[in-house]
């Protein structure tokens, strides 16, 4: 029995199994107890050497050379999509570093040639440990041969479906935004998605949307969705606010807020305003669900939970998946609440 197989029995994550049988405060004790029962139960032995690695790992030794994770971008450095996945960047490198680990960059170029060149310098480099950042990766690693590697993918949209992924729980904070928005005295919620959003998260917020919509007494009802396109005409987002009267908007990722200003949309005095998911806490501190700190941090307690063990791709079953809950933020974009509003929450 591996660690995947005991994390599948006891409900939890991998990473959860790894630190509850090396006794880690950060898993409560219950839980611990739990798992190392069942442990017990099923005389689960972890592999020796690679407790024996991560303890080597933990020697202060400037002499011992730090073993390596690697990121893995589907698109250049200077893209939309890689700058928004940095504020994730930097909370898996603090992470990573804190474990042992020293965090590379790979860059997956658009060239015939761009698989074979990424695998050799993965192996030049003794890289493990892999994590996919967002993308659209196409085909472009069809035949990676993913079973060398421990690998998380931080895709929602499966690159391969025996690979573990972590995303975020788009659905739960789909409906916690609605529910702040609520609160707040909003009735009329529009939802905003982004046009290229992938399909998988798409149905999700949809969903999630008109759920809590349809089962919620105390607001109106569901909106046809905008999606909004950077570069969009303002005047087209005007007419869709204008044509469903709404008090407030929800969106799934956070748009530059010059966007509104053109129009002189004010928030919350016209129309307040919630995202789904905020992948950076700064910016002009929107109300909403903040990822950045939480999602990093999964990302790297997966991974390291699966390297304590030599976890590899096993391309016998379907890759598990973790999603990341985030945090409410109070921002400048709706009203404050009222001390009997918050009580009711």
């Amino acid at each position: 029995m591996n660690m995947k197989e005991l994390a599948a029995i006891c409900d939890v994550s991998p990473a959860t199994i790894s630190y509850a049988l090396r006794d880690d405060s950060r898993i409560s004790e219950t839980v611990r107890l739990r798992i190392q029962a069942k442990a017990r139960e099923l005389n689960y032995r972890p592999d020796s050497n690679s407790s024996a690695l991560v303890r080597y790992r933990q020697l202060d030794d400037s002499k011992v050379k730090q073993p390596t994770v690697g990121i893995v971008y589907a698109h250049p450095r200077s893209s939309r999509r890689t700058k928004l996945f940095q504020a994730h960047v930097s909370s898996f490198r603090k992470s990573i570093n804190h474990y042992g680990y020293e965090l590379k960059e790979y860059f997956l170029e658009k060239k015939a040639d761009a698989e074979a060149s990424l695998l050799s310098q993965l192996r030049a480099h003794e890289t493990q440990g892999l994590m996919l950042a967002w993308g659209e990766w196409e085909d472009r690693l069809k035949d990676f041969p993913w079973e060398e590697f421990t690998v998380v993918s931080a895709e929602r949209n499966e690159i391969h479906p025996s690979l573990d992924r972590v995303s975020a729980n788009h659905f739960t904070a789909t409906e916690v935004a609605l529910e702040q928005l609520e609160i707040r005295g909003a009735q009329r919620i529009g939802l905003v998605c982004h046009h290229d959003l992938p399909v998988r998260v798409k149905k999700n917020i949809i969903g999630a949307y008109i759920q809590h919509i349809d089962s919620t007494s105390g607001l109106t009802k569901h909106f046809p969705p905008y999606f909004y396109e950077i570069g969009d005409s303002p005047e087209k987002f005007e007419s869709w606010l204008q044509r469903n009267k709404l008090d407030a908007i929800v969106s799934h990722r956070q748009i530059e807020l010059g966007f509104f200003r053109k129009l002189g949309l004010r928030f919350p005095t016209d129309v307040q305003y919630a995202v789904i998911e905020i992948d950076d806490n700064k910016g002009d501190n929107e109300s909403g669900i903040i990822m950045d700190e939480d999602m990093g941090q999964v990302l790297a307690e997966v991974i390291t939970g699966k390297l304590h063990y030599g976890e590899t791709v096993d391309l016998k079953h379907e890759g598990n998946l973790t999603l990341v809950n985030g945090q409410w933020r109070n921002g400048k974009t709706t009203y404050a609440k009222s001390k009997a509003q918050t009580e009711h929450a």
